[in-house]
């Protein structure tokens, strides 16, 4: 069957300027299209709580020559993070260590074992990015050693604040930041920003910044934040530096990947970089893609590219066999599928199990939570859901089986112990099965606009693209063309994808649908069919042509079929 998604067309005047229609959908002013310089729309790193504390904390560890150890995470935000500290003090001169923490061994943020490890290189000062928030007794432990710590983050507070030097925090409770959503990323770079203004001259510092707005941007990109705000300000010129980067690290990253030459996308870094540089963090230590951000050597950057593909193909390998293994158990008609799904096998690695929960959520639309086990036999979970449930607060009314967890609306971690499993997991299904309503669970396209074939065309591609950088909360606009004839049908790459040559009057249009060979024997030649679709520029050997990207298609009212 066809997916069958359930439309909302936004737009059904086709008469009105397709460019409007998405700025409006999106609630964006006019003036988004405007020239503006990145300052114009950022906000002050001032505003950012204990910011002149921290900063001058750090600027005393210069003064005093202190051991200054950087104190990141093992996802994409926190390896971009460590490599932008590390670029700083790098440009003023000044030696600093960093260590990320292993996924599995030492688990999420700044504990005991790390102060330890901190303690042994002498340090008298850590810098957390994209974590420290909730590292109280880790933070205490370090200050009885005589470690201070500057605490740079983004997550959200959830208790009392740890006893820091400074606590650098859009979302602390008492912050009066007047956009919050921003990554850990975007915060280390604040940070440095006021840094800059203190050590660097004037030109220094704004090509210092410009030089390393890439990092941010995959910071930002790969954490999902909200492309709105001083977000889209710092993506849109981030993705220039990108684009024209100078660190080898990168350029060799995006040869491997396939995407060098071409103008950077948020596609090209949440699809092709984002997770070669998160296949280290999930299967073994994150060092190695902090390593190749960082290093100065085009040898070192290739090796290190290369050791990151290999091991992102490891990882892809590894998600389908976990998925396989998922689907065997899943029944194969959705009626007789719970509201929420829980999946299970003790030899998975836990820093795959969210790629297992987020394709089952995809493919099944239902929150969806997939286990393994630690070495202490714990079950430790990942949780993907679905809009209509936030799956942080569902949680949080089992939290009384909970060794831990956190996360936000549509994601979450947790542990639980093994003789607890199961009954959360009967009293979590029931749960859900009561708050959940069918159709909750239909898959939804958000549609901007019917569109005439007049209006199908390179100029307005272009013009969409520039209202990008489309990403979360400014999704690329999806349209609809009503009644188009099925000319040829053509399947791709092993029959995964399809190609699609639709006719409208005169003109013939090039769709692909990817991932969607499984639907070739349900689409008929010279069937009439609304399309929706995203309107694409591709670049074949130096000419642009416009392709069609289907989001899903149905068979026109009255079409035989």
């Amino acid at each position: 069957m066809l997916p069958g998604k359930l439309w909302e067309i936004l737009n059904q005047d086709a008469n009105r300027s397709i460019i409007d229609i998405i700025l409006e959908n999106r609630n964006l002013p006019a003036s988004h299209l405007d020239p503006f310089k990145l300052t114009d729309r950022m906000h002050s790193p001032y505003l950012l709580p204990d910011i002149k504390k921290g900063v001058a904390r750090i600027l005393e560890a210069i003064r005093r020559e202190e051991k200054i150890v950087i104190f990141g995470d093992y996802d994409v935000d926190g390896i971009t993070s460590t490599a932008l500290m590390v670029y700083f003090f790098r440009k003023i001169n000044y030696e600093v260590d960093y260590i990320l923490p292993h996924r599995e061994k030492d688990g999420y943020g700044l504990r005991k074992a790390s102060v330890d490890q901190i303690a042994e290189l002498k340090a008298g000062l850590i810098i957390t990015v994209d974590n420290g928030i909730s590292s109280n007794e880790a933070i205490d432990y370090a200050a009885s050693l005589g470690i201070d710590t500057v605490v740079t983050d983004h997550h959200l507070q959830e208790g009392d604040l740890p006893k820091a030097a400074a606590i650098i925090n859009p979302n602390r409770n008492d912050s009066l930041y007047p956009f919050k959503t921003i990554c850990g990323a975007v915060v280390a770079f604040k940070v440095i920003y006021v840094l800059c203004e203190e050590l660097l001259d004037e030109n220094e510092m704004k090509q210092f910044l410009l030089n390393h707005l890439d990092l941010v941007a995959i910071g930002t990109i790969a954490d999902v934040m909200p492309l709105r705000d001083e977000n889209y300000a710092l993506v849109k010129f981030g993705l220039k530096a990108l684009s024209n980067t100078r660190k080898p690290g990168l350029i060799e990253l995006k040869k491997i990947s396939g995407i060098n030459g071409k103008n950077v996308t948020p596609i090209s870094v949440g699809f092709f970089l984002s997770p070669r540089l998160n296949a280290s963090g999930r299967l073994e230590k994150a060092t190695k893609s902090v390593e190749l951000l960082i290093t100065e050597s085009s040898e070192e950057a290739h090796q290190l590219s290369a050791y990151l593909d290999k091991l992102n193909r490891k990882r892809q390998i590894l998600s389908a066999d976990y998925l396989n293994f998922a689907l065997d158990a899943i029944p194969d008609d959705k009626s007789d599928l719970p509201k929420v799904l829980f999946v299970e096998n003790d030899a998975w690695q836990a820093g795959l199990i969210g790629l297992v929960s987020g394709q089952l959520k995809e493919r099944f639309s239902r929150p969806v939570l997939a286990f393994t086990k630690d070495d202490n036999g714990n079950y430790v979970g990942s949780a993907r859901s679905i809009n209509e449930f936030h799956i942080t607060n569902a949680l949080t009314q089992f939290n009384h089986y909970f060794i831990n967890y956190g996360g936000h609306q549509k994601a979450a971690g947790l542990t639980v112990s093994a003789d607890k499993y199961n009954q959360f997991k009967d009293e979590f299904i029931k749960y859900a099965e009561n708050i959940l309503h069918e159709e909750d669970l239909i898959p939804k396209l958000t549609i901007d606009s019917v569109i005439d074939i007049d209006q199908i065309n390179l100029n307005t591609a272009r013009a969409i693209i520039d209202i990008g950088p489309f990403g979360e909360t400014n999704q690329e606009p999806v349209l609809l063309i009503r009644d188009v004839i099925i000319k040829d049908i053509i399947l791709l790459s092993r029959d995964k994808h399809l190609k699609l040559y639709v006719q409208k009057g005169n003109q013939l249009f090039e769709c692909v649908w990817w991932n969607s060979g499984i639907h070739k024997d349900e689409i008929s030649f010279g069937a009439k069919m609304d399309v929706a679709f995203k309107l694409n520029v591709n670049n074949w050997q130096g000419t642009d042509r416009l392709q069609l990207t289907i989001e899903d298609l149905k068979y026109s009212n009255g079409s035989a079929h």
